[in-house]
């Protein structure tokens, strides 16, 4: 048990020293030099994904550097399919990766190159990157990783969500970060799901082997995701918060944990080394900064119960919706004329459409595009 040693800590604050010291310890990408610093080389797609999670923007333009960081948002909650205006707007897609690369083709061509700045004011930044961008050349294919040393916790708590996420997808789950909940209960930092007849019908199709974040979904088009899965077995799904400015998570983790959707939470937090209670678990990280998960040692026992397979269901349809933003909507338009015989006119008519689509036809018809 978690007991005498609550409050012993690592003393670790995430500044340009200790980002880099994380990605040399985790990750294998790179780090090489380039005109605005030491950076983090990745792949178009993967640099794609760290900004969707942490907000850190292209520098496309030196005033607004531009991310997709909530900007692909579907639902506000889980059991219902209400739109939040992002991959769709009403009954039309707006904000999708394929759209993306037709409007920002940088996004998707190249190696990225991920910075951290420690900023003090963003007026200083601002002139800083100003001057900077005019001297480079493609400044767009540059990701400034802001740490704001003014603000406690240097506002790096996405930053904990994509290592969290990052640990979580290699063995094996589909991960996002803010997830659809409840607006009753919260939206949680970190949501992981292993759901085996979705991965199964990956599988069978040759698609995302080995855990993925949610929005390689909407990835597929773009030649990202075929890869087989290995090793499927049953259904787990898992909650995670993350803090940086402070170590209270245990109301809001609590109420996760109380709807009985997930068998495990987590605290995740750079600088703790124990959970708070023995029915959490920790993603923090070692003294070496390597990535430190705790499973928790016992079962939370739920005493708010909402319906596990509904959610299951839900969440197998919500996945549809990103496989759907792989299409242009005059394709979008043609796939209902085929499936029904007519297209959707209304925005409840195309939640209808989406939700009663067989996957695998869904998946074919991707494959096609």
């Amino acid at each position: 048990m978690w007991l005498i040693y609550l409050k012993i800590f690592i003393n670790m604050e995430i500044y340009s020293k200790e980002f880099y010291k994380i990605f040399e310890k985790n990750f294998g990408y790179p780090i090489v030099n380039t005109p605005l610093g030491r950076a983090i080389k990745m792949p178009a797609r993967d640099a794609f994904i760290y900004s969707f999670v942490t907000g850190a923007g292209y520098l496309d333009n030196p005033i607004y550097q531009f991310s997709p960081k909530g900007l692909m948002k579907l639902f506000y909650n889980a059991f219902n399919y209400k739109f939040v205006t992002g991959i769709f707007d009403n009954a039309t897609l707006k904000n999708t990766p394929y759209l993306f690369s037709k409007i920002k083709p940088f996004l998707f061509n190249s190696d990225k190159f991920v910075i951290p700045f420690e900023v003090d004011s963003e007026a200083d930044f601002q002139n800083l990157i100003s001057e900077k961008f005019k001297t480079l050349e493609n400044p767009e294919n540059y990701i400034i990783q802001k740490i704001e040393i003014s603000k406690k916790g240097n506002g790096m708590e996405p930053f904990m969500e994509y290592i969290t996420a990052e640990y979580f997808k290699n063995i094996g789950y589909i991960v996002e970060n803010q997830i659809p909940l409840a607006h009753s209960i919260g939206s949680p930092d970190f949501g992981g799901y292993k759901i085996e007849n979705f991965l199964n019908v990956l599988n069978i199709n040759g698609l995302l082997g080995g855990g993925f974040h949610i929005i390689e979904l909407s990835l597929i088009r773009l030649n990202y995701g075929k890869n087989k899965i290995s090793n499927l077995s049953g259904d787990s799904l898992i909650v995670g918060e993350a803090k940086t400015s402070t170590r209270q998570m245990k109301t809001q983790l609590e109420k996760y944990l109380k709807t009985d959707l997930f068998s495990e939470g987590y605290e995740i937090h750079p600088e703790k080394n124990i959970p708070f209670k023995d029915y959490f678990g920790l993603v923090t990280f070692n003294k070496d900064f390597s990535i430190k998960v705790l499973p928790p040692e016992k079962k939370f026992f739920a005493d708010n119960k909402l319906n596990k397979n509904e959610y299951i269901k839900w969440l197998t349809n919500y996945f549809k919706y990103y496989l759907v933003a792989n299409f242009t909507n005059d394709e979008l338009i043609g796939f209902s004329k085929d499936v029904l015989g007519d297209q959707f006119s209304t925005r409840e008519e195309l939640i209808n459409f989406i939700n009663s689509l067989d996957i695998n036809l869904l998946i074919k018809k991707v494959l096609s595009l």
